[in-house]
């Protein structure tokens, strides 16, 4: 059945596949099935085992202008960016795997977008959905690869459909997608090397409220709410306003005064994951789902690695890993969730933000910024005459320093507040160095 309605779509043959990662095998893949004619570019010298089995199908080396010319459509992988001088000549035959999908599928879609967030929700309303037997698939971002998760799911007449994490990236080019469901938890300067401005990267995300039927949003933040308030079939969440649809208040959730989860039986530190929980709630009610089943997903959700996770205890001294903190939002949230001393490691590639929103969130509630990478001067130019702040040459060393400049009830939480590609290969790596270096030094 997929395989005639990609016959059916008539995309323009031949197709270039842009990149050899876990996306562009699952283009490759879905475009085999109908034995379209396509040829998979990467810019790196090596690619994984498949490919080099397939390698009449690969191209290898750095994109040029004339790269793609030929060719009858363009498709993308989410990551690369479309301004490129390669691209310029092809903008009209470029699609992306997330709009070949919504071309394809014909089941329900929930899609989740914000700038912090968005693989927490998903992961738990996946766990939901399992623990409530329904058949929602998690793709996008986390889970398969949209395209995997179609070829696999779509002909199974029990796939209910697909809960998708999407970035902004995703949204630019899928004019396709229509959502059942769309949550926007939050938005915050983050890719601002790849958006003109923060209000062209706002207005990106804000695409996802146009294509979906019910939007779920939160009130707390205020470019969420004025974009969103202009739709009629929303529900929010807040952790400041008792009139919306659920709120916070004492640590309790509610649904419209009625209590629903106690934030306490969350296994993952940080006030800022009440919204996370409220947004699943809010979707779990739209698909019928019983609130004790949600509460119970909630309470055995396995948090994800990296984020606010606690490492361990040391001489009085708590260790956090919250590497996926890959943006300001993101780390100010990590910040403000919680109530100790707090020395935050931070640094690597800053992505052209602002430092100066660092700092002010820093100022009353961090007692010494440690920072390293390629932004550190950045970083710590922005701390002056607001937070002590040492920069050091590694992780590593960070990880000694706090060791001498610590003391009981402090809090020492990685959270870089960019990009870890200059020192690390990604920020999974950067939080498992990380939590290897605090074991290894204390356990000396």
């Amino acid at each position: 059945m997929i395989k005639e309605k990609l016959r059916q779509l008539n995309l323009a043959q031949p197709i270039a596949i842009i990149g050899a990662g876990v996306t562009g095998k699952s283009c490759f893949d879905l475009l085999q099935l109908a034995d379209m004619d396509c040829q998979v570019f990467d810019e790196s010298q090596t690619v994984s085992k498949y490919f080099a089995d397939n390698a009449d199908k690969v191209t290898l080396g750095v994109f040029s202008t004339d790269s793609f010319i030929d060719y009858g459509t363009i498709l993308l992988s989410p990551g690369v960016d479309t301004r490129r001088d390669c691209f310029a000549d092809v903008q009209d035959k470029i699609i992306t795997d997330i709009e070949l999908f919504a071309r394809l599928t014909e089941k329900k879609l929930i899609g989740v977008t914000g700038s912090n967030g968005k693989s927490t929700v998903v992961s738990l309303l996946s766990d939901v959905c399992q623990t409530a037997k329904r058949n929602y698939i998690l793709c996008g971002n986390i889970g398969l690869p949209v395209l995997q998760a179609l070829r696999e799911n779509e002909d199974n007449p029990k796939t209910e459909g697909y809960i998708i994490e999407l970035s902004s990236y995703h949204l630019e080019r899928s004019p396709s997608l229509q959502l059942a469901i769309g949550v926007w938890l939050n938005v915050s300067p983050d890719h601002l090397d790849r958006y003109d401005s923060y209000k062209d990267y706002v207005a990106t995300k804000a695409k996802l409220l146009v294509q979906s039927e019910i939007i779920v949003a939160n009130a707390d933040d205020d470019n969420v709410k004025t974009y969103a308030e202009q739709y009629r079939q929303c529900i929010w969440f807040s952790r400041q306003n008792s009139q919306k649809d659920y709120y916070l208040q004492n640590e309790q959730i509610y649904y419209r005064s009625e209590n629903v989860f106690a934030m306490k039986d969350f296994p993952q530190m940080g006030n800022h994951n009440a919204d996370n929980v409220m947004a699943v709630f809010a979707v779990a009610r739209i698909l019928g789902i019983d609130e004790k089943i949600t509460a119970q997903a909630c309470k055995n959700f396995k948090p994800l690695p990296a984020r606010t996770a606690i490492i361990g205890e040391y001489d009085g001294v708590m260790y956090v890993n919250d590497s996926k903190g890959t943006n300001i939002g993101a780390t100010v949230a990590a910040i403000n969730g919680i109530d100790r001393p707090i020395i935050l490691l931070s640094g690597g590639q800053g992505k052209d933000q602002n430092f100066n929103e660092l700092a002010k969130a820093c100022k009353n509630r961090v007692k010494q910024v440690i920072v390293f990478g390629q932004d550190a001067k950045v970083i710590a130019k922005a701390m002056e005459n607001i937070v002590p702040c040492t920069t050091v040459d590694s992780l590593a060393t960070a990880v000694k320093f706090t060791a001498t400049n610590s003391q009981s009830g402090d809090v020492v939480m990685l959270s870089p507040a960019c990009a870890s590609f200059d020192m690390f290969e990604n920020y999974i790596v950067r939080g498992q160095a990380f939590e290897q270096l605090v074991k290894e030094f204390f356990d000396e």
